[in-house]
């Protein structure tokens, strides 16, 4: 396809990189097989070929990736992650590297982060769904904590974003703690968390409630710590936002609980819990997230729902008294 100097290298990898960005892609795979080395594109969710080349590619090319990304080049052994930031057109764009050993060399995966520029704004993305749409102001401007649930690249980032970026404002102090962060918002104070260091989620919220915040925000909730310091931000007046991995919106409650929390404090501390998916959008539609739309199911936490909490009642009871309050499960959502 092409030969494997400097330059040819450096503008196979520049090519790559503009027309991901053009094609509003998500994430570039760049992979090695015993036939060939390829790169393809995941655009609107689903994975598309970019280029095939031989196999002899794939060793330049990842070297090129980490020189930018700033990794050892050397080492080929163990994963590596970084990220850099590329001038494209009239924009600095941001992507994020993880590498990967295989069989055959390693396998590069770059995510291609957003600026604040590509938020979609809160009040067209919310419309799939009457119950978040009409309890939004209670959900911004609570105390307590909102949790977002789904499965990973379902969206959930990109509609707290957009709950924070209609917050921000001179009057308000926004943290948030990712891994890593995927959108740079002024007026936003953002951390990224680090293993390597201890720099973990639990690590930085104990931090931030020394740093008189007003909302905050949680990329994940994955243990027992996080997970009781981001209950105890809730009871002493912040505004919380998480994610958590459940099926459902009701199955967070038991995935809470299962972490320890104590049901009393948890039935205290939810504002409401809010599971999405993204699904094919329609050419009418403006709820548009890379191609997609996103739907919802908004379990808004009333009396009833929080005495079931406390009462121990099992996830498809919560789920039955959600369903007679107005929640659409997401089996019904379009």
């Amino acid at each position: 396809m092409m030969g494997g100097n400097g330059q040819a290298i450096v503008r196979f990898v520049d090519d790559a990189l503009c027309t991901a960005v053009r094609l509003d892609a998500s994430d570039i795979h760049f992979e090695v097989f015993e036939s060939n080395f390829t790169v393809r594109y995941r655009v609107n969710g689903v994975l598309v070929d970019h280029a095939t080349a031989d196999r002899s590619m794939g060793l330049p090319v990842m070297t090129r990736l980490k020189i930018l990304a700033n990794l050892n080049i050397a080492e080929r052994r163990r994963p590596q992650d970084g990220n850099f930031i590329k001038q494209i057109g009239d924009r600095g764009v941001e992507f994020r590297i993880s590498t990967l050993p295989t069989q055959f060399g390693e396998s590069t995966v770059l995510r291609v982060l957003r600026s604040n520029g590509n938020i979609i704004p809160l009040g067209q993305l919310c419309k799939t769904d009457s119950v978040f749409e009409k309890n939004l102001e209670k959900i911004m401007h609570g105390r307590g904590i909102t949790l977002l649930t789904g499965p990973t690249g379902c969206g959930k980032t990109t509609t707290l974003y957009s709950i924070l970026s209609a917050l921000n404002g001179d009057d308000i102090k926004i943290l948030t703690c990712e891994d890593p962060v995927e959108y740079v918002v002024d007026g936003i104070s953002q951390s990224s968390v680090n293993g390597d260091i201890g720099f973990s989620f639990s690590t930085v919220l104990r931090s931030f409630l020394r740093h008189d915040p007003d909302v905050i925000l949680v990329g994940e909730i994955r243990d027992r710590e996080t997970a009781q310091l981001a209950i105890r931000a809730a009871l002493t007046g912040h505004t919380v936002f998480s994610t958590l991995h459940a099926n459902d919106a009701a199955n967070a409650i038991p995935r809470l609980l299962d972490l320890g929390v104590n049901k009393n404090m948890l039935a205290e501390a939810l504002i409401c819990i809010v599971a999405q998916r993204l699904v094919p959008n329609d050419a009418m539609s403006g709820e548009n997230l890379r191609g997609r739309k996103a739907i919802f199911e908004t379990l808004m936490i009333s009396e009833a729902i929080r005495g079931a909490i406390k009462a121990d009642l099992p996830a498809k009871e919560i789920l039955a008294l959600a369903v007679a309050e107005g929640m659409v499960p997401l089996s019904k959502s379009s």
